[in-house]
C-alpha cells in the first residue's frame, strides 16, 4: 500500500473525526521518513545502557520470552537496562530481573489512549487482543501516542546507547523516528513478515523507518531473505542468530523410567489451540495413530486457547480419552510435561522460529514437526538424518496460514504414521539425550552473544 492509500485509510477508518488529525503528528512522520546519515558523536556509557523494547507482554509469547532472556543475559554482562513493554490495565508488572518497578515503563491498553486491547503480532495470542488488522486511523494514533510517551519516560535520564527492539513492527519504526541518532537494533521474530500482509494499511508507517535500522536480528537464512525483500534492508545489516532456550530448565531428567518401562507412552504438543496451529488435524490424526505392540498413548496438549476455534477443538476431542487438555503453562511446568513425555509434535502451517523444538530434544524428547522454512539452517546438523526429528510435508496454502481442504486427509495420514514412526523408535532407541552437546550453542546465552557484539561494533564509533 503506497502512502496515498494509507492516507485514505486513515480519512475513511473513522467517520466522527478527521483521521489524519486523529492519527496526529507521528503517524505523519512515519510515512514522510526518509533515512539520513545520523550524527553518533556522544561516547557510550560505561557500562553500556540498553533500552529494550516490546509492544506485548513478556514472557507469554516467543518474543516475550526472548525479552526476558535478553534482559537476564545483559545483567550477567554488566549492562544497565531498562524496558518499554505493552501490558493489560488488570496486569500487574511482571517480574524482569533484575529489572525493578522503577526500570520498566509500560504502556497500559484498556484505558485512555489505547482503549483496546493489546495488539498482537499474531492474530491469535494467548491472551485477549487486538488484531493489527481491526486498526483504525484513531487506534493507531492513540497506540502511538502511548508508547511516544513511554519512550519519552524511559529515556528522560537514561540516554540509551543502544536501543533494542522487538519485531519490525510500528513500536520499532516509531523509535526509528524519535531516536534518529541513537543506534537501534531489532530482533525479527517472524510474525512482522505476516503482518505485512494481513494489516497491508500499516505498512506505510512502519517499512520506511524500519528500512533504517542499523542491524536487524533474523531467525534464519529464509528469514534474512525475507526482511531483506519486504523492507529493503540490505543483508549486510542482518544477522541470523536464531532463537535460544533455556538450559538450566530444558534438559533431560534421568529419573524418568525409559518408554520400554512403562504402559504408556506419551506425545506433546505445546502452542495455542487453534486451527492455524494445526490442531484440529492432530486431533484427527490421533484417531489412527499406532502405538507400539501392548503399548497405549496418550496426547497431551499445553497451550491457552488461542481463539473461539480452540473450544470447537474441544467438542472435536470429546470422544478420544487419550487426548487430555493441559491449558496455558509456565516454562517450568512444560519443562516438567516434556521431561516425561516421548514425542514432541507441532503440525503448525505458519512459524516464525519454533523453539519448543529445541527445547523438547533437550528434554530428551523425538520430535515430529511440519517442513516449515528455516528448520534445516537453524537445526543442529543431522538431527534429522538420523530420525531424532521427522518432517512432515504441509499441505497447499492460502496464504500464510490456512490449508486447502482437499490435501487435509492426505496431511493428517502423514502426520498419524510419522507418530506411529516415532513412538515406535522411543521403544528401540530411547530417548534423544545424545543431542545435548549440539543444541548448547542454541541457548539464550549464545544468542546473546551474537547480539552483544553487534551492540559493541555499533558503539565502537
Amino acid at each position: 500500500m503506497e502512502a496515498t492509500d494509507a492516507t485514505r485509510w486513515a480519512n475513511e477508518s473513522d467517520r466522527t473525526v478527521n483521521a489524519m488529525d486523529a492519527c496526529g503528528d507521528l503517524a505523519q512522520r512515519l510515512l514522510e521518513f526518509q533515512p539520513s546519515a545520523r550524527r553518533r558523536s556522544r561516547q557510550p556509557a560505561k557500562p553500556l545502557k540498553i533500552l529494550h523494547l516490546l509492544s506485548q507482554q513478556p514472557g507469554k509469547t516467543g518474543s516475550g520470552v526472548a525479552l526476558m532472556a535478553m534482559v537476564r543475559c545483559g545483567a550477567a554482562a554488566g549492562y544497565r537496562q531498562r524496558a518499554v513493554i505493552g501490558l493489560p490495565d488488570s496486569e500487574p508488572l511482571p517480574d524482569l530481573p533484575p529489572l525493578t518497578a522503577v526500570d520498566v515503563f509500560p504502556v497500559r491498553f484498556e484505558q485512555p489512549p489505547v482503549a483496546f486491547a493489546i495488539p498482537g503480532m499474531s492474530d491469535i495470542m494467548p491472551y485477549p487482543s487486538t488484531r493489527f488488522s481491526a486498526f483504525s486511523a484513531e487506534m493507531l494514533a492513540g497506540y502511538l501516542q502511548a508508547f511516544a510517551a513511554a519512550l519519552a519516560s524511559a529515556t528522560a535520564d537514561f540516554r540509551p546507547d543502544i536501543i533494542q527492539s522487538n519485531h519490525l513492527w510500528l513500536l520499532t519504526a516509531l523509535a526509528r523516528v524519535l531516536f534518529p541518532d541513537t543506534p537501534l537494533c531489532a530482533y525479527s521474530h517472524g510474525t512482522e513478515l505476516r503482518q505485512l500482509q494481513n494489516a497491508a494499511m500499516l505498512a506505510p508507517f512502519v517499512v520506511p523507518a524500519c528500512s533504517a535500522l542499523d542491524r536487524v536480528f533474523a531467525l534464519h537464512a529464509d528469514n534474512r531473505s525475507r526482511i531483506a525483500a519486504a523492507y529493503g534492508i540490505p543483508e549486510t545489516h542482518i544477522r541470523v542468530v536464531g532463537a535460544g532456550f533455556r538450559e538450566d530448565l530444558f534438559t533431560c531428567d534421568p529419573a524418568c523410567a525409559p518408554a520400554a518401562a512403562r504402559d504408556e507412552l506419551v506425545i506433546v504438543y505445546a502452542g495455542k489451540i487453534s486451527a492455524p496451529k494445526g490442531v484440529p488435524w492432530l486431533v484427527e490424526a490421533m484417531r489412527t495413530v499406532q502405538p507400539p505392540p501392548g503399548k497405549r498413548v496418550k496426547l497431551l496438549l499445553a497451550g491457552s486457547a488461542g481463539d473461539a476455534g480452540a473450544d470447537v477443538i474441544r467438542r472435536q476431542a470429546a470422544d478420544l480419552d487419550h487426548v487430555v487438555f493441559l491449558g496455558a503453562l509456565a516454562q517450568e511446568q512444560l519443562a516438567v510435561v516434556l521431561q516425561t513425555a516421548d514425542v514432541f509434535v507441532l503440525p503448525s502451517f505458519y512459524e516464525g522460529l519454533p523453539l519448543v523444538v529445541i527445547e523438547s530434544l533437550s528434554c530428551g524428547c523425538r520430535v515430529v514437526t511440519t517442513d516449515l522454512p528455516g528448520i534445516d539452517s537453524w537445526m543442529p546438523e543431522g538431527l534429522c538424518a538420523e530420525g531424532l526429528v521427522e518432517r512432515v510435508p504441509l499441505p497447499r496454502l492460502i496464504g500464510p496460514d490456512t490449508p486447502v481442504a482437499e490435501d487435509l486427509p492426505a496431511f493428517v495420514e502423514r502426520l498419524a504414521e510419522a507418530l506411529s514412526r516415532q513412538l515406535a523408535s522411543s521403544l528401540t532407541c530411547g530417548r534423544a539425550s545424545q543431542t545435548d552437546n549440539r543444541l548448547a550453542p542454541l541457548t539464550w546465552e549464545g544468542v546473546f552473544r551474537h547480539i552483544e557484539s553487534s551492540w559493541r561494533d555499533l558503539t565502537a564509533g
